[in-house]
């Protein structure tokens, strides 16, 4: 699409607001963190809540980017009677930014500064109105604005839906379009600027910016098979293959200067680097046994003019995501090669203690795994209406919780590490873990994720699927159904509902 191009004088303006290079100086970011495990603490205080009769008292959770072992960290605390509450958790950096929320919230969430040997205090109100309000203490420097408006922006960014036709362009002309055009009126539309400070603008644009090179840039066609069924003309085939772009389609990726230590605030950081790491055409290989600093001359090869650099902070952060793909994909522990290559290769020693930290508790779950082996079970060959009765007949005996999910759900994926602590629990008592996809997630690659899933498997056709949804009213998924030892449902809901809840729904089953 040659128009594209014509963009670039108009949009100047806007590209400055995307990449921040016309008027951001040091002191208006954030202070750059360096990789450090530590433990942070937050004292805080909720104001003017008071509970109804009979309420339960309220769950807090802090969530933690984990920028080298790649898992956001989910920590939850009870708010005391006075209302007050504490958080002690690990962080991996010596600044971090994590994010506090509630259902008591009304679906507010706050910033909160993360600081190993720093207690950050955090006092949160409510207003004759209802309105809520918050202060922070930390040396981030962060207003009462962007603590509570963080949530909110990058909610709206999300929310925002690209409103152009692309699908026709080819895949540079369309990486020029979505940087030039489509991501600056989605910042434009969601951040309101003149309430937040320069360090919280910063912060917040780079949050969004790293979301679209994620979900949109650095996986093209999917986001243009999706743009072809939103706009294709009515009479245009369903039917419909985007271009496979080539290497230097993503040329695009030295405009997000991946070595800038501010991204380690980010969750979003290493979504990107897990999404390089898995990119077909990129071709990054698996680290396995290769020495780092050989693994790097290859990706370097292919990376050094894309990413502007054949040096700084991204290729540490990538051979240390490799590793973490290890853990997380496979649940495979280190090598003593592999071992021995990380203490050789990294000069900041703290990546070394986290992984090997890491690689322990990794080695502790692949115990766990075994506790509840894979088994593929074939479909029964019943009528649909019949199928799950014929299912859970064949546990008959034991309580069965049934998990309905995909490969393509993230929060799908996320109950399934926090779930490990439940079975970890239920090792030797009488329950059997069953979990239903259906052909949305492509066979090969629901075959490796049960690998690390384990318990008892089904693969149904859309048809089964549709209506195992519809005859239990789910909506969306991860969605469960509870089971006694008769094989009777008694509880069924959609979400994860926390591993202390759903500890506690078990329990209540067993004999």
């Amino acid at each position: 699409m040659k128009n594209a191009f014509l963009l670039k004088p108009i949009l100047i303006v806007g590209i400055c607001l995307v990449f921040l290079s016309c008027k951001h100086a040091n002191n208006d970011r954030l202070p750059d963190p360096k990789i450090q495990a530590g433990i942070a603490k937050v004292a805080g205080k909720l104001t003017n809540f008071h509970l109804k009769k009979g309420e339960e008292t309220p769950i807090l959770t802090l969530y933690v980017p984990n920028p080298v072992t790649v898992e956001t960290g989910k920590f939850k605390t009870h708010l005391n009677e006075d209302g007050s509450f504490h958080f002690e958790v690990p962080v991996e950096c010596t600044t971090t930014i994590g994010i506090i929320g509630s259902d008591i919230f009304n679906n507010n969430a706050f910033c909160v500064g993360l600081i190993p040997g720093e207690v950050t205090k955090l006092e949160i109100s409510y207003d004759a109105t209802g309105k809520i309000k918050a202060n922070m203490v930390s040396s981030l420097g962060l207003t009462s604005d962007d603590i509570i408006n963080y949530e909110k922006m990058y909610g709206k960014f999300l929310d925002v839906h690209d409103t152009a036709r692309s699908y026709n362009m080819t895949p540079e002309d369309f990486s020029h379009f979505a940087i030039e055009k489509l991501l600056v009126e989605r910042l434009k539309k969601s951040i309101n600027d003149s309430i937040l400070s320069e360090k919280a603008k910063y912060y917040i644009t780079n949050e969004c910016k790293l979301e679209y090179l994620k979900g949109c840039l650095l996986t093209y066609r999917d986001y243009i098979a999706r743009n072809y069924r939103n706009f294709k003309p009515k009479t245009a085939p369903d039917n419909f293959t985007p271009q496979e772009p080539n290497r230097s389609y993503y040329a695009f990726l030295k405009d997000f200067k991946l070595s800038d230590p501010q991204n380690l605030y980010n969750y979003s950081y290493y979504e990107v680097l897990q999404t390089i790491l898995s990119n077909k055409i990129l071709n990054i290989p698996t680290i396995k046994d290769t020495p780092i600093n050989d693994w790097l001359k290859e990706v370097k090869t292919t990376m050094s003019d894309l990413i502007g650099s054949d040096t700084g902070l991204f290729y540490d952060m990538l051979a240390a995501n490799a590793y973490a793909r290890q853990f997380n994909d496979e649940l495979k522990p280190l090598s003593d090669k592999q071992k021995e290559n990380i203490r050789s290769y990294f000069k900041n020693e703290a990546f070394t203690k986290i992984l090997l930290k890491r690689n322990d508790a990794v080695i502790k779950l692949e115990k766990e795994k075994n506790y509840f082996k894979t088994v593929v079970n074939k479909t029964p060959e019943v009528p649909k209406e019949a199928l799950m009765n014929a299912i859970i007949s064949k546990y008959k005996g034991k309580v069965v919780l049934v998990d309905f999910w995909a490969t393509w759900c993230g929060p799908c994926m996320a109950a399934m590490k926090e779930t490990r602590e439940v079975k970890n629990e239920m090792h030797g008592k009488d329950i059997v873990f069953v979990y239903i996809t259906d052909v949305s997630s492509p066979v090969k690659l629901w075959e490796e994720n049960i690998k690390i899933i384990g318990g008892e498997h089904y693969y149904l056709t859309k048809e089964e699927w549709g209506y195992a949804m519809d005859s239990f009213g789910f909506e969306g998924i991860p969605s469960y159904l509870f089971y006694d030892t008769n094989g009777v449902m008694k509880n069924k809901l959609t979400g994860y509902p926390g591993s202390e809840k759903m500890l506690k729904m078990i329990k209540e089953l067993l004999p």
